[in-house]
């Protein structure tokens, strides 16, 4: 048996990417696929046995992708620099730091990595896909959950060193997701709103933060 190549197989999810991505997951095909990877069909299925089974791994590197990235903003790192406001952020997602810079800092980064065309075009073929299977549970897990967490974790510090005041944090971390996204979500995911430019995720992130500090700010300021 001939051995499988790494290499055949990154192109077999390139170009299943840009298949779903364009088509769907309902209408793409198997056929479709390997046409565009420039490989039969029987050379497809000897690396994935369905297209169920090739979307799952899509869906799985992407809310590894998610995971990785939002664990970089809680570290402090910057694996994406976009300007030199948040080359010079030293730490985000520190409770010592000042709360409403730090969570202008992470807003600005969250709606600029995840909100673009590409990010897009995966989020919908996983809604499209989430009515059967484990596919947008697995995603949810993976990506979202686990994003929600580290903001949870970084809330319930804040709050129990008094810098912000007592409350649930997981409720808060909800809220600030919601507050994040609430004025960009559904026209982005409609293709009403096309792309986020910077100064928009700037007007949007301040106003998301400044409606949070006034509810979760610390008691009596």
């Amino acid at each position: 048996m001939r051995k499988k190549s790494p290499e055949r197989r990154q192109t077999i999810l390139d170009a299943a990417k840009i298949t779903f991505e364009k088509l769907g997951f309902e209408r793409a095909t198997m056929s479709d696929i390997a046409t565009l990877a420039g490989v039969s069909k029987a050379t497809l299925y000897s690396y994935f046995s369905a297209k169920n089974e090739l979307f799952l791994e899509l869906v799985e590197s992407s809310a590894d992708h998610h995971k990785g990235m939002l664990q970089k903003i809680c570290e402090g790192e910057s694996p994406y620099v976009y300007n030199d406001e948040l080359r010079l952020t030293v730490a985000l997602l520190q409770p010592s730091e000042d709360i409403a810079t730090t969570l202008k800092a992470v807003g600005e980064r969250v709606l600029s990595t995840f909100f673009t065309p590409q990010k897009l075009a995966v989020r919908r073929m996983i809604i499209a896909a989430s009515g059967s299977g484990e596919i947008g549970k697995l995603f949810f897990e993976r990506g979202p959950a686990l994003g929600m967490k580290y903001l949870e974790d970084y809330f319930a510090a804040a709050i129990e060193a008094g810098r912000l005041r007592s409350a649930d944090p997981r409720i808060a971390a909800v809220h600030f997701r919601g507050l994040l996204e609430s004025e960009v979500y559904e026209p982005w995911l409609l293709n009403i709103l096309h792309e986020l430019p910077p100064d928009l995720i700037h007007d949007v992130v301040a106003r998301a933060v400044e409606v949070f500090m006034r509810a979760y700010g610390p008691e009596g300021s």
